[in-house]
Parts: structure tokens; C-alpha cells; sequence
């Protein structure tokens, strides 16, 4: 029985087949993914990167809630026209403490991995009150009911301690 009789026995059985293809595709992920969580030079290091403070990981946790990752990313793609609008792309190490991360190629609104220090404190506020205050083509909802809901503190603990499961380097 040479080889290719061995293959038609696999290609005419469905089962055999299955299992054949799943025991490919799992050592083949094995042996791709797995060295990925040993080395350490997976993610390259920049400077300045720290896990998020408990208030902001409350704000990202609103973010996530309020679906704002549905027509924004945190991703800037490094194309020229995207760099001269938001700035140097996005690296890596920047979404190191995400969990989960909110890269993503959705550009229904801009890009914000880098907006919070383009405008001031007064222009966010007012543009999370009322977006068409400030940019009148906005076809963003209003989130003016923030101002007035109260964090939820009761839960910082277990979502630093949810995160320094996954790795961020909470004590």
C-alpha cells in the first residue's frame, strides 16, 4: 500500500479527515503561538507605558460599555495621511494593559488613541454633552447623562484584580 492509497483512506473518510485536519492545525498553532508567550522581546518597550490608574480603568470600562469602540478605534494605522492627522502610529506596547484591546479598523468617528491632548478639558466635556456644540456634522449620540451617573466604586477591586490575572502588573 503506497502513500497515495494511504491518502485516499483519509480523503474518503469524514471522520479521519476531521481529526487528521484538527491535529494539523492545532500543532501547527502550537508551534506558531506558543514561543510568542516566552520571549520577551514580543512586544517591544516603550517608555512611559504604565497599567492604567483605577479611575482610568473605570473611564476605558465606560468606553467599552457605552459601545464607543463600535465607530472608534485606538488604533492610528501607520499611513502618512493618518499620521499627519492624529499623530505617530500606534505601537504595540501602547495596548499592553488592554484587556480586551480595542484595536480595530472601524472609522465611523476619529481615531482616539491620541485626542485627549488635542483639545482641552472644556472642549471634551462639551463635546460629550452635546457633540454638535462643538462639531456640528457630529452624528455622535449624546452622553450628557454621565455627568450626573455616579461611579460605580465598589468594583475597582475586582477589576484590578481581573487584570492582574491577564498580566497587568496590579498589586
Amino acid at each position: 500500500m503506497g502513500l497515495m492509497d494511504r491518502h485516499a483512506i483519509i480523503e474518503k473518510n469524514a471522520t479521519l479527515l476531521l481529526i487528521g485536519s484538527l491535529l494539523v492545525v492545532t500543532v501547527g498553532g502550537i508551534v506558531e503561538i506558543a514561543p510568542l508567550f516566552y520571549l520577551d522581546n514580543t512586544i517591544e518597550k516603550v517608555e512611559g507605558m504604565r497599567p492604567y490608574s483605577p479611575l482610568e480603568l473605570v473611564g476605558r470600562n465606560i468606553y467599552v460599555r457605552e459601545g464607543c469602540y463600535l465607530c472608534h478605534s485606538q488604533m492610528i494605522r501607520p499611513f502618512r495621511d493618518e499620521v499627519e492627522r492624529y499623530g505617530h502610529y500606534s505601537l504595540a506596547a501602547e495596548s499592553m494593559y488592554d484587556h480586551p484591546f480595542q484595536w480595530g479598523s472601524k472609522r465611523t468617528g476619529p481615531d482616539l488613541a491620541r485626542v485627549g491632548d488635542r483639545y482641552s478639558n472644556v472642549w471634551h466635556v462639551d463635546h460629550l454633552s452635546d457633540p454638535r456644540s462643538v462639531v456640528p456634522e457630529s452624528i455622535m449620540p449624546s452622553y450628557g447623562f454621565l455627568k450626573d451617573t455616579p461611579i460605580d466604586v465598589k468594583n475597582f477591586s475586582t477589576h484590578l484584580v481581573a487584570n492582574a490575572r491577564v498580566g497587568v502588573p496590579y498589586t
